[in-house]
Parts: structure tokens; sequence; C-alpha cells
């Protein structure tokens, strides 16, 4: 709120008292000016850190037996290097039937790749839990259910 007195009426010790001795201008544009710009590059930087390795997309599943979905995904990395992507089936309560980690080896920077994941029982939806450095989840099967062997063969 701005004060009703100018500062010239005032004494010394009453203007610094309630701080009606204001910088210029030139200063505060100067201040804000600084304070953006040192946000926009700890913005910068700190997508540049967090950005994942790798893009991913689930483009389709389809449940071809008790024991086997196969599914397509498609890998957009930054390199050429070879990426190991997860995937996860999991039944209606969401209790894992099919869990297995792929080796993928994009050419132009990205892939697409059927995998024929194996499961313990049908599935009823199957995930890209995530690539190359990203955490994921470890398996969530029920106790005592033994995770299948991958990939699937006939």
């Amino acid at each position: 709120m701005a004060s009703p007195f100018r500062k010239e009426q005032l004494s010394p010790a009453m203007v610094e008292r309630y701080g009606l001795n204001h910088r210029s201008i030139t200063g505060r544009i100067v201040t804000y000016t600084v304070a953006v710009a040192f946000a926009l590059v700890l913005g910068f930087v700190a997508f540049g850190v967090t950005r994942p390795q790798a893009d991913f997309n689930l483009l389709t599943w389809k449940v071809l037996g008790a024991d086997r979905v196969d599914v397509t995904f498609r890998v957009h990395a930054v390199d050429d290097n070879p990426i190991t992507c997860t995937l996860r089936a999991q039944d209606q309560s969401r209790a894992d039937v099919g869990y297995a980690q792929v080796e993928v080896t994009p050419v132009d920077g990205s892939a697409t790749v059927t995998y024929p994941l194996r499961t313990a029982i049908p599935a009823y939806t199957v995930e890209v839990l995530g690539c190359g450095d990203q955490a994921v989840p470890a398996p969530q099967f029920p106790q005592g259910v033994v995770p299948p062997t991958q990939p699937w063969t006939a």
C-alpha cells in the first residue's frame, strides 16, 4: 500500500523505518531480469538432467492364448545404442502374469518391436513400464506363482 506522505515530508528516521526509500525503477528491472534469467537456466538444466534416455509408446497388444500375448511398442532413443525396455502383463486383479526385459537396438533413433510375452494365465492388460535408465517396479507376481520364462516359444 502506498504511503499518503511524500518522502520529503518525513524525517530520515521515519523514511528508513517505514521503507519509503525505494530503489530506482532501473534497479528493480535489473533484479527481475536476473531472477527470470536464473529461473530459465535452472529449468533448462533440470529438463536436461531429468529427460529420459528414450521415449516409448505401447502400440498394440493381443492375447493369442492362455500363455501368450504379443506386445508391439515403439522406442525413440537419442542414439542407436541398445536399450532395455521392461514389459508387464497383468490379470484382472492387477497381479503380474508376465514380465520381461527386452533389449532393443534402434535404427536411426527409433525401433518398432513385437515381442511374444509368455504369461502364467491370460493377460487382462499389458504395459511398457519404461526404457533405458528409467526406474521401473520389480515384478509383482502373487506368492507361489513362478514367473514364466521369456520369450514365448512354440
